[in-house]
């Protein structure tokens, strides 16, 4: 999969976004631990994998992904406003959350559990200077994204390999005293690229991910089956993949979208 730019000299029509999210929880009990949001009138997208070890991590996860929808970073950030951009977004949540409940071992003694944590990918689609389209994103941990062009193009970020996978990704805490002393300047990456009509571009949290790039690697006709495949044969058919132990048994989320020629304006 490349990581390279296709030429952005050409002049563009105006794009148009629309957006599907799918999300299949692991079983039928638990609350599913991702979030996803999504605007397309502004171009932002965000999914986040909330760990299972944790508290209240679906809260966390929500709480992410709709800041970054509803007021992201802006374009130029640098690593420290991004670092106050996440401690904002703990410090809102961390007012905001409800009292815990549940037995109280989960708040003491050494097995306790008093935190969320969880993966981030957020991705922004606008215009530069020059008119021409292209796309800014942020990630800490194993949610990706794969662009799949209109000629057949991957590219993919931050990760780009099934094997690249770990038990251990980067995480957020949502905690503001943690975040403050684990996020540095090396935990938030960043990538950009040009996209055009046509463009698909697929957010998924990690157990999509490896899925998603196992295709591309052996089956790219696969990969281009979930792209066209409506959302609920889409759902069916990971279900049985993950019945069949060719997805991890999780929690799936799924956020596509696609790129089409707008209407010019006059």
């Amino acid at each position: 999969m490349s990581a390279g730019r296709r030429d952005l000299a050409r002049p563009q029509a105006p794009l148009r976004c629309s957006a599907r999210i799918l999300r299949l929880p692991k079983n039928e009990i638990d609350p599913i631990e991702d979030g996803a949001a999504a605007s397309e009138r502004a171009g932002r997208f965000a999914v986040a994998d909330g760990a299972s070890a944790g508290r209240d991590v679906h809260l966390w996860a929500q709480a992410l992904v709709r800041a970054y929808v509803r007021q992201p970073p802006h374009g130029q950030a640098s690593d420290a406003d991004l670092r106050e951009w996440f401690l904002g977004v703990a410090r809102h949540h961390a007012a905001s959350l409800p009292q815990a409940v549940g037995p109280s071992w989960l708040d003491e003694g050494p097995g306790a559990v008093t935190g969320a944590y969880a993966t981030f990918l957020g991705l922004q689609i606008g215009f530069d200077d020059q008119g021409h389209a292209g796309w800014k994103a942020i990630a800490i941990g194993d949610s990706c994204l794969l662009q799949v062009s209109a000629g057949g193009v991957l590219t993919a970020f931050p990760l780009g390999a099934p094997e690249e996978f770990t038990d251990t990704p980067r995480l957020v805490p949502g905690h503001p005293d943690l975040l403050a002393t684990s996020l540095n300047s090396t935990a938030v990456e960043r990538a950009s690229g040009p996209v055009a009509a046509g463009d698909t571009l697929l957010l998924a949290t990690d157990a999509v991910a490896r899925w998603l790039f196992t295709l591309a690697i052996h089956d790219i006709g696969g990969l281009h089956r979930v792209i066209r495949s409506p959302r609920d044969d889409l759902r069916d058919h990971l279900a049985t993949q993950r019945a069949l132990g060719a997805v991890d048994k999780d929690d799936l989320t799924l956020l596509t979208v696609r790129l089409r020629t707008g209407p010019r304006s006059r």
